[in-house]
C-alpha cells in the first residue's frame, strides 16, 4: 500500500485530506510539526509527503531540508498559503517535486499525487539502470543486449529496461525574440539548463512557477498545442518540443509571455538556438518508452483517418496528408537516427493552413500572428499562395514536426515506429494519453 505522510498543523487539512486519501487506497500518516514529521518520515518511509510551508518550530523549507538530507530519493510536495507562493517556488528550487495552494482542491491533490508517484518510479528506475548500467560497464557486458546462442550475433529486444539514455541540457542561457502565431503578441523565449531529473518546463517571464512539459497539463490541441497550470499557460509549443524531442534534451526551464515564437513557421530557428547553446549530457540516465504491442486509432483504410504505433527499433513517423488535386495526395517517412536528421529532413516544413479558416481562426482568437513569411497560405483553389514549397511533401512533413513535438509530452524519448494519415494535434494527445496510460 502506499504510504502519505501529511506534516500540517491544521487539524482540517489533516482530516480532510486523510479521509480522501483513505478512500482512494492510500496508507495516511500525520505529523503536526517539522521536528515530529522527521521521525515519522525515518520510520514508517513514505513514498509521498505533503508538507506545509509554515509550520510551528522549523519550517517547511527547513523541514524538507533535513528530509532530503536523510533520504535524497524522498518525493515532497509543498502546500502554501496564496501569499506564499514565493516560498513554494524557492521549495521546488531545493528538491519539492510540485506545490499546492490552499485552499486545496482534493481533486487535485490525487492529480498531483499520482503525477508525484510516477515521477518517483521513474527515479527509482534510474538508480536501478545506472546500477546495472555501471556494472555491466565494469564486467564488459553489452547494455540493452544480448548474444544469440551459437552465432555471437547480438540481438535488441524491445522489451529490455536497459533501452537507456543520456538525460541532456543545454551548455548557456539565450534569448529568442519574435512574435506568438496565434496570439500576435510580441514575445520572446529564453532558455536556462536544469539539473538532472528536473525534465523539461515552462516558466513564465513576469509570474512565479511553472508548467512542466507533460501531457497531464495539456489544455488545448485546437490548431496548436497549449498546456496551462493555475494561471500560467504556454501556448504553440510544439515546434520547440519537436527540437527538444530531437537533440535528446530532457532538462530545461523555458520561458515565455505566454506563447512560443512561431519564427518562420518552422522549427529552423530553434535547431539554430539550441547549436547555439550546446548539448550537454549529464551523469543520470532515463529509461525510454520502448513500444511492445500495435496502438491504434481509427480504422486504417485507403483515405481514412487513423494513427498507429507499433514496435520498431528506433524512432520512427510515416505520415499522409490526402487533398484534392492540385495538392493530392503525399507521404513521407522519417527515420529520427539524430538531431542532424531532424534538422535536414523536417525542421524547415512550415505550418501550413487554409484561407477559408482564416475567419474560422479570428472567431477562436487564433491566427493572429500568420503573416505571409510564416505561415504557407493555401487558397480555395487548393494552391500555394505566398510562397514557394521546400519540399513536394513540405505539408506531410510539417505533421512529422507536429508528432514529434506533441509526443515529447510524454516526457521521456520514445522507440516505436508512427504510421498516421490525416490526423492532428487532437489524435496526437490521445495517441499519447493511451501510451502514458499503457507505460507509465
Amino acid at each position: 500500500m502506499i504510504k502519505v505522510l501529511i506534516i500540517d498543523d491544521e487539524k482540517n487539512i489533516q482530516v480532510s485530506l486523510s479521509s480522501v486519501l483513505k478512500d482512494e487506497g492510500f496508507s495516511v500518516f500525520l505529523a503536526s510539526t517539522g521536528e515530529e514529521g522527521i521521525g515519522k518520515m525515518q520510520h514508517i518511509r513514505p513514498d509521498i509527503i505533503l508538507l506545509d510551508i509554515w509550520l510551528p518550530g522549523i519550517d517547511g523549507l527547513e523541514t524538507m531540508s533535513r528530509i532530503l538530507e536523510i533520504d535524497p530519493m524522498q518525493t515532497v510536495i509543498m502546500i502554501s498559503g496564496h501569499g506564499n507562493i514565493n516560498a513554494a517556488v524557492r521549495a521546488l528550487r531545493q528538491g519539492a517535486y510540485d506545490y499546492l495552494e490552499k485552499p486545496l482542491s482534493l481533486e487535485k491533490v490525487l492529480i498531483v499525487l499520482n503525477r508525484a508517484l510516477s515521477y518517483r518510479n521513474v527515479l527509482a528506475e534510474n538508480q536501478r539502470l545506472r546500477a546495472m548500467v555501471e556494472q555491466q560497464m565494469e564486467t564488459g557486458e553489452n547494455v540493452g543486449a544480448k548474444k544469440r546462442e551459437n552465432t555471437g550475433q547480438i540481438e535488441y529486444f524491445a522489451t529490455n529496461p536497459l533501452y537507456v539514455r543520456k538525460q541532456a541540457t543545454i551548455g548557456k542561457s539565450a534569448i529568442l525574440k519574435g512574435i506568438g502565431l496565434h496570439t500576435g503578441e510580441k514575445t520572446g523565449l529564453v532558455l536556462n539548463p536544469l539539473p538532472p531529473n528536473k525534465g523539461i518546463r515552462f516558466e513564465n517571464i513576469s509570474e512565479p512557477g511553472y508548467i512542466p512539459a507533460r501531457v497531464e497539463y495539456l489544455d488545448s490541441t485546437s490548431y496548436a498545442t497549449s498546456i496551462k497550470k493555475d494561471r500560467l499557460e504556454a501556448k504553440t509549443i510544439e515546434h520547440i518540443m519537436a527540437t527538444l524531442h530531437a537533440a535528446g534534451i530532457t532538462n530545461l526551464a523555458i520561458k515565455i509571455s505566454r506563447e512560443v515564437p512561431v519564427a518562420d513557421g518552422s522549427a529552423v530557428k530553434f535547431c539554430e538556438f539550441i547549436r547555439e547553446c550546446g548539448v550537454v549530457l549529464q551523469d543520470e540516465i532515463i529509461p525510454e518508452i520502448v513500444i511492445e504491442e500495435p496502438i491504434q486509432l481509427g480504422k486504417e483504410s485507403q483515405n481514412g483517418k487513423f494513427m498507429r504505433i507499433e514496435p520498431s527499433d528506433v524512432f520512427s513517423v510515416s505520415y499522409t496528408t490526402i487533398y484534392p488535386d492540385p495538392l493530392g495526395r503525399s507521404t513521407y517517412n522519417f527515420v529520427m537516427k539524430s538531431f542532424e536528421d531532424f534538422e535536414r529532413e523536417i525542421a524547415p516544413a512550415r505550418t501550413y493552413g487554409f484561407v477559408e479558416e482564416i475567419s474560422r481562426l479570428t472567431e477562436l482568437g487564433l491566427g493572429e500572428g500568420g503573416r505571409l513569411h510564416n505561415f504557407i497560405w493555401i487558397d480555395n483553389d487548393l494552391k500555394v499562395i505566398n510562397t514557394e514549397l521546400r519540399f513536394p511533401e513540405e505539408l506531410a512533413r510539417h505533421k512529422i514536426l507536429d508528432i514529434i513535438g506533441d509526443f515529447y509530452l510524454l516526457g521521456r524519448p520514445i522507440r516505436g515506429r508512427i504510421v498516421a494519415q490525416k490526423t492532428g494535434h487532437a489524435d496526437n494527445a490521445q495517441m499519447v494519453n493511451l501510451i502514458k496510460e499503457r507505460y507509465g
